[in-house]
Protein backbone atom coordinates (compact mmCIF):
# COMPACT_ATOMS: atom_id res chain seq x y z
CA UNK A 1 0.00 0.00 0.00
CA UNK A 2 1.55 3.05 -0.49
CA UNK A 3 2.34 5.40 1.81
CA UNK A 4 3.11 3.28 4.28
CA UNK A 5 5.25 3.51 6.62
CA UNK A 6 7.21 -0.01 8.26
CA UNK A 7 8.32 0.26 12.08
CA UNK A 8 9.21 -2.04 14.41
CA UNK A 9 7.31 -2.13 17.84
CA UNK A 10 9.58 -0.14 19.34
CA UNK A 11 9.86 2.36 17.17
CA UNK A 12 6.11 2.29 17.76
CA UNK A 13 6.36 2.53 21.22
CA UNK A 14 8.79 5.00 20.45
CA UNK A 15 5.97 7.62 19.01
CA UNK A 16 3.51 6.89 20.78
CA UNK A 17 5.44 7.30 24.21
CA UNK A 18 6.27 11.12 22.67
CA UNK A 19 2.66 11.24 21.27
CA UNK A 20 1.42 10.91 24.64
CA UNK A 21 3.27 13.56 26.20
CA UNK A 22 1.21 15.65 23.70
CA UNK A 23 -2.19 17.69 24.20
CA UNK A 24 -4.52 15.86 22.50
CA UNK A 25 -5.72 18.72 20.33
CA UNK A 26 -2.33 18.71 18.85
CA UNK A 27 -1.82 14.76 18.82
CA UNK A 28 -2.64 14.95 15.03
CA UNK A 29 -0.39 17.16 13.91
CA UNK A 30 2.65 15.75 15.17
CA UNK A 31 1.58 12.22 14.21
CA UNK A 32 1.58 13.70 10.55
CA UNK A 33 4.56 15.53 11.14
CA UNK A 34 6.69 12.29 12.25
CA UNK A 35 4.75 10.52 9.52
CA UNK A 36 6.24 13.00 6.87
CA UNK A 37 9.95 12.76 8.19
CA UNK A 38 9.57 9.43 7.85
CA UNK A 39 8.49 9.25 4.57
CA UNK A 40 10.94 11.35 3.15
CA UNK A 41 13.68 8.21 4.06
CA UNK A 42 11.20 6.14 1.49
CA UNK A 43 13.06 3.27 1.08
CA UNK A 44 15.63 3.23 3.34
CA UNK A 45 15.61 1.11 6.63
CA UNK A 46 14.90 3.64 9.50
CA UNK A 47 16.45 2.83 12.90
CA UNK A 48 15.68 3.45 15.76
CA UNK A 49 17.69 6.76 15.70
CA UNK A 50 15.34 8.02 12.34
CA UNK A 51 12.28 7.55 14.58
CA UNK A 52 13.98 9.27 17.83
CA UNK A 53 15.10 12.65 15.36
CA UNK A 54 11.39 12.71 13.64
CA UNK A 55 10.01 12.52 16.94
CA UNK A 56 12.06 15.23 18.39
CA UNK A 57 12.08 17.62 15.05
CA UNK A 58 8.05 17.18 15.36
CA UNK A 59 7.97 17.64 18.73
CA UNK A 60 10.27 21.44 18.69
CA UNK A 61 7.97 22.33 15.47
CA UNK A 62 5.27 21.86 17.95
CA UNK A 63 7.05 24.22 20.50
CA UNK A 64 7.83 26.86 17.84
CA UNK A 65 5.78 30.33 18.67
CA UNK A 66 3.42 31.11 15.41
CA UNK A 67 4.07 34.36 14.07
Amino acid sequence: MPGMIGLTDAQLKIIMTAANGVPVERRDVFLQRVAALLRRQAGRFKSDDDVGRAVEIALSSLLMPVA
